[in-house]
């Protein structure tokens, strides 16, 4: 699935295009299903079937770093973790922290998977703007701009803004909307996520105007987005 828009930054009179998408599953329920013109998912690999849920090959430019923008710093295993990395904990961790309606027992934190780290980066030096098949049993989100648009917090807080078009009461999105980038975050169950980020100079989801574009990839595990099941 595939969000789009355009906007426009006037200090350079470009349009930047961005994209999102994102899943954990092999199939979408009906209420997620994507719109017409939309890129649906892929498929993942997962022991059960998910609620909605990830993917990339290059000579590209890689990239291990976003921008940092977060404020704490946390620790894996007592090791401190680089900025990228930390941010991506950070964020995630301040979404999963203020939910709404509230979890209770509150979620856990989640911790910094190098594994998983590992899975993303490979994947996201391909430079294809879709799931990945082979990535195991990882849950994937995926986003993808024009380089420098999103910060690394930026891109977590993305995909949970889709808060707004999810019900948890109905455990369903808005029609039409997307929800599942949102629920993959907040997913109870969910304990680590490694994430990594690649600029590209091929396979533009924008097309020939914006060859070059930044693909940013997250895997979680255990994956999350079961069919049926409510993230908390």
């Amino acid at each position: 699935m595939v969000r789009s828009s355009f906007r426009h930054l006037l200090a350079l009179g470009l349009l930047v295009p961005w994209l999102t998408t994102g899943c954990g599953s092999d199939e979408t329920p009906p209420d997620n299903e994507p719109r017409p013109g939309e890129t649906p998912r892929d498929g993942g690999t997962t022991g059960e079937t998910p609620l909605d849920g990830g993917s990339t090959d290059a000579g590209t430019t890689p990239t291990d770093a976003g921008t940092s923008d977060a404020g704490t710093t946390p620790t894996d295993g007592g090791t401190p973790l680089p900025a990228f990395a930390r941010d991506m904990v950070d964020t995630h961790n301040a979404v999963r922290a203020s939910v709404t309606p509230a979890a209770n027992p509150p979620l856990e934190p989640l911790t910094w998977d190098t594994k998983a780290e590992e899975t993303a980066r490979a994947y996201a030096a391909k430079c294809e703007f879709v799931h990945n098949p082979n990535r195991g049993n990882y849950g994937e989100n995926l986003a993808a701009a024009t380089p420098g648009h999103f910060t690394t917090a930026g891109v977590v807080r993305y995909w949970a803004e889709e808060v707004a078009d999810y019900n948890y009461a109905s455990n369903s999105c808005a029609s039409g909307k997307m929800c599942g980038h949102y629920t993959q975050v907040v997913w109870r169950t969910t304990k680590r996520v490694g994430c990594a980020t690649q600029v590209c100079d091929k396979n533009s989801p924008f097309g020939a105007q914006f060859p070059r574009w930044q693909l940013w990839v997250c895997n979680y595990a255990p994956p999350g987005n079961y069919v049926g099941q409510r993230p908390y």
